[in-house]
């Protein structure tokens, strides 16, 4: 099981490589065991937001970088679609 900090850690290591607007919101992010293990974790992208989802296996391969990268590529893209995701200010904002 990964821990809430290490998991914390990497999504901090790989998000700004995706995009430095995207912003986690730490306190969304915990480790769930059912139906998958993995970690839900909340992102926003300037006014829009979503609870999100990686598999643990997404963060504990030796490639995990690029697992997660692939991940968060993807939830961009979802974030995208809102229109208040378009107004999105300076990074961490």
């Amino acid at each position: 099981m990964i821990s809430q900090t290490d998991a914390v850690k990497k999504f901090r290591e790989v998000i700004p490589r995706v995009d430095p607007h995207l912003v986690l919101d730490v306190g969304a992010v915990r480790f769930v065991s059912e139906p998958y293990p993995g970690v839900e974790f909340g992102l926003r992208l300037g006014d829009a937001g979503a609870l999100l989802f990686v598999s643990e296996a997404d963060l504990t391969t030796p490639d995990w970088q690029a697992c997660l990268q692939k991940r968060l590529d993807a939830a961009k893209r979802y974030l995208e679609g809102f229109p208040h995701a378009r107004n999105a200010g300076a990074p961490g904002m």
